[in-house]
């Protein structure tokens, strides 16, 4: 699979993310605990294949994921990495809850930080870990609503730089369509809905390429 470049079609990038991360082994990467109808959900769903593709295809290595959950996002992100990408990686992973820590802590390239994504001390610890570099890709999973989601957006936008956005539930209530219409018309880049394509119609996906 050959590596696309970061000015490629966005449509375009996002569907041929979802097929590359089809044929990514992400056993191991389950979804964990639920508020729906299914109490844990043993398997990735479909857009970690997404999110591993997405890194595949881009060439990614430099990863911050707000919502860590049960892990298997950044997991997922993680085997998405091309092969000589891993010793030089840096993916790191903030969520208030610690869950499945015997999993993750295999992953010797993920850091995981606990505690508000807003709280300054964990603002600092991201922005150590990644040494005050620019950074790929920062992936919103946290709390959805469109005050908390907007502020760490532009929080960590800010402070890492990355090139790319990826915002999980962009569906999901009215708050987050908001936040979606309103990140579309703004002048920060490029925004694509890839709720379709991650096959993620009803929560929603949304991704955005950050203007140089």
């Amino acid at each position: 699979m050959s590596v696309m470049g970061p000015d490629a079609d966005l449509g375009e990038l996002c569907a041929r993310a979802m097929e590359a991360g089809r044929e990514i082994d992400l056993s191991g990467c389950p979804y964990g605990e639920t508020t729906g109808p299914c109490a844990f959900i043993k398997r990735p769903t479909n857009y970690y294949f997404f999110l591993a593709g997405f890194v595949r295809v881009l060439g990614l290595k430099r990863i911050l994921e707000i919502g860590t959950n049960y892990g298997g996002s950044i997991m997922s992100m993680s085997k998405g990495l091309r092969p000589a990408d891993v010793s030089s990686s840096r993916l790191v992973t903030i969520d208030l809850v610690s869950k499945n820590d015997e999993k993750l802590g295999a992953y010797l390239n993920i850091t995981r930080i606990h505690g508000d994504s807003l709280d300054e001390a964990v603002i600092k610890k991201a922005a150590r870990a990644f040494h005050g570099k620019k950074i790929d890709l920062i992936f919103i999973d946290s709390l959805h609503e469109y005050e908390h989601t907007k502020q760490n957006i532009e929080v960590y936008a800010s402070l890492l730089d990355p090139r790319f956005l990826i915002l999980d539930d962009i569906r999901q209530n009215d708050g987050m369509r908001l936040l979606w219409k309103d990140l579309e018309s703004g002048s920060a880049g490029e925004a694509f809905d890839a709720s379709d394509t991650a096959v993620r119609k009803g929560a929603g996906f949304g991704v955005i390429r950050r203007a140089a």
